[in-house]
């Protein structure tokens, strides 16, 4: 794993990588995103770049590629301090006989865990997908020269060339097109 250096949020544009350019790559002119990415259309980025980058950024991944725990799921869910204040709730309902109210509130704590769970996992099954269909492979350009390299090593600034039925591997910005 690469490591990445903590940044704070404090103006992170959403979709942009933790250092972000001026404006979103789709409103800035193609030669400013190449000036901010300090880039070359045509050379791409030289090796010794490209891995630092690499080291600054980190790796061109979704996440960690942990299996879905529906135990881990369904503890988070009880944990949540919403669920632990309705408990505590539910508990001094029925410690002052109030038994509608602490069945209600019991009836609220099991529909919003099982709906949470219920939410939870299917978006930690539609991240599995994503992981799978995710290139495992992409042609960059580095000091001129066509490589190919894994989805995992592209970095802001890094060419990328793309020919028809290929998967994107990262986020890109279309220079050129025929």
């Amino acid at each position: 794993m690469g490591k990445k250096k903590s940044v704070g949020l404090e103006g992170h544009a959403s979709g942009q990588s933790n250092r972000p350019l001026s404006l979103p790559a789709h409103s800035l002119t193609l030669q400013q995103t190449v000036d901010e990415l300090r880039t070359d259309v045509w050379s791409g980025l030289d090796d010794s770049e490209a891995t630092r980058r690499l080291e600054d950024y980190g790796k061109n991944e979704l996440g960690e590629m942990e299996s879905i725990s529906p135990l881990k799921i369904l503890v988070a869910q009880v944990a949540n301090a919403m669920t632990l204040v309705l408990i505590l709730a539910m508990g001094v309902s029925f410690g002052i006989r109030s038994w509608i109210e602490g069945g209600v509130v019991t009836f609220v704590i099991l529909l919003n865990v099982v709906v949470g769970f219920f939410q939870e996992y299917s978006a930690e099954k539609t991240m599995d997908s994503l992981r799978s269909l995710s290139s495992p492979t992409a042609r960059v350009i580095r000091g001129g020269q066509q490589i190919t390299v894994p989805s995992a090593g592209i970095v802001p600034g890094d060419v990328i060339e793309v020919k028809t039925g290929d998967t994107i591997a990262a986020d890109i910005r279309l220079v050129y097109s025929n």
